[in-house]
């Protein structure tokens, strides 16, 4: 039998048969198949009771006694900086003003370097340096001669040698502009080259394909690079090559910034990815907030006001506790928010000690896993993993509605293995790779294929 609603404009595109789908719905736990229309399911069941849905149209997908699970959804990791990884000076926001200098002065040795870009200082480093050029000499000391640009940890502030800073002034004054941002310096004095980046992007989906992974939710990157991965994802979208994952933006600010400006970049993130319809979505503010005064410090009435005018624009707030106190702070907002009758935005706190969410008013989970152990170090068995990578992360990106379960109405988006995950251990799953990956009904990345693709690119290098 199917479990579906039959009628005759209710036929399938595409229907996968032949497998073991775990649906994470507890009244259908197990299927043999499932039928898919317009990227949605519309039927889970035995294959033989889906006879009405089909015609000589529909896709017929075998499985071949392969496991199928709800598409994973990355919720701990970072994908955009994963992209620009080595491309850059990486800056530790803990390092003093002498430490970060010693560090840009040994990337400077390297002459092949055009443009000498790092991201990460922490801005109160230059809290003696009221004035700009003061700032400009100090990268001067280390080169003159090529630009030097270094983006803060909040991605809101610049510091750049003197080279740059008249390359900035020059093209901003012919054309008449005032107000400088980072992303206009960064754009004009851009370290990466596009092409570059949009093939490591492609790189960075196809791993993600290999653990399993159909949705991400990105965070921690500043917006210029956050920026750049969209538009990556965009220009691949424009020249029908397949998205591989759904790709949940966010806007990171660890310092009160004017809350006006936090909603413009807020708005121009959500805008700029209408186009790809479902695919791409700019829906969090992502915040991280410290007791500590010099780093991501908050007071509990800057924190309420960010995290207000943000929930009533309709965006998600994900916040980060560094510590105890912050966490308490940031359960103080949450309560804040919900008080002021912000009930259907998702609320996240990321902490090392996560609790239960008082009356379910908002979810709590670990903070962001750099090594990409997060589920791993943090579940017992293989099934509280696979919840943690299903129902539960699609909780966390709000999505809960549309994915998460393998459930009709839902989107079909599937991970597929040759065997069962939940026959082995966690270090086992952990090691496991997807045979097969579902977007949206369709298959945007087989194992078979790939390993095809890898050869005959082998043997065409030989030839060469």
């Amino acid at each position: 039998m199917a479990f579906g609603i039959f009628k005759k404009k209710n036929l399938a595109d595409v229907i996968f048969m032949n497998g073991h789908i775990f649906t994470q719905d507890a009244e259908y736990p197990w299927a043999g198949a499932v039928a898919c229309k317009e990227g949605k399911v519309l039927a889970i069941g035995d294959f033989e009771g889906m006879d009405e849905l089909r015609t000589e149209e529909t896709q017929i997908i075998d499985l071949h006694e392969q496991y199928m699970f709800p598409g994973f959804i990355d919720v701990h990791d970072t994908p955009v900086l994963k992209t620009f990884e080595d491309r850059y000076l990486a800056i530790d926001p803990v390092w003093d003003l002498d430490t970060v200098l010693a560090a840009v002065a040994d990337y400077a040795q390297d002459e092949e370097k055009q443009i000498l870009f790092a991201y990460g200082y922490n801005e109160h480093i230059l809290s003696d340096y009221d004035d700009a050029e003061d700032a400009h000499r100090l990268l001067d000391e280390i080169e003159k001669d090529r630009p030097v640009v270094l983006l803060g940890i909040s991605g809101v502030h610049c510091w750049f040698n003197s080279l740059a800073a008249a390359m900035v002034e020059e093209n901003a004054e012919s054309n008449g502009l005032q107000y400088l941002s980072p992303d206009y310096v960064l754009n004009l004095l851009s370290p990466f080259d596009f092409e570059e980046i949009e093939q490591q992007v492609a790189r960075i989906s196809e791993n993600l394909c290999e653990k399993g992974f159909t949705s991400v939710l990105n965070l921690y990157a500043p917006d210029y690079f956050g920026n750049l991965y969209q538009d990556c994802l965009i220009a691949m979208a424009g020249e029908n090559e397949d998205i591989r994952q759904r790709f949940t933006g966010s806007l990171f600010v660890n310092r009160p910034l004017n809350p006006e400006l936090i909603l413009h970049k807020l708005s121009a993130g959500r805008t700029s990815c209408t186009e790809i319809d479902d695919l791409v979505r700019y829906d969090f503010l992502k915040l991280e907030v410290s007791d500590d005064p010099d780093f991501s410090f908050f007071s509990q009435e800057a924190l309420n006001t960010i995290c207000l005018l943000s929930a009533e624009k309709g965006f998600h707030i994900h916040l980060d506790a560094l510590d105890a106190p912050s966490a308490e702070k940031a359960r103080a907002a949450f309560r804040y928010l919900r008080e002021k009758g912000c009930r259907k935005n998702t609320l996240v706190l990321a902490t090392d000690a996560p609790a239960e969410a008082e009356d379910g008013l908002w979810i709590e989970t670990w903070p962001v896993d750099f090594l990409n152990r997060s589920v791993f170090d943090h579940c017992r068995t293989v099934r509280e993993a696979i919840d943690e990578l299903t129902v539960n992360a699609a909780a966390i990106i709000g999505r809960e509605n549309d994915l998460g379960s393998i459930e009709r109405g839902k989107l079909a988006d599937f991970t597929v293995f040759r065997e069962n995950p939940l026959d082995g251990d966690l270090r086992s799953f952990s090691r496991m790779r997807a045979s097969m990956t579902v977007l949206d009904s369709l298959p945007v990345y087989d194992e078979e294929a790939a390993a095809d693709a890898e050869m005959y690119d082998l043997l065409l290098s030989m030839r060469l």
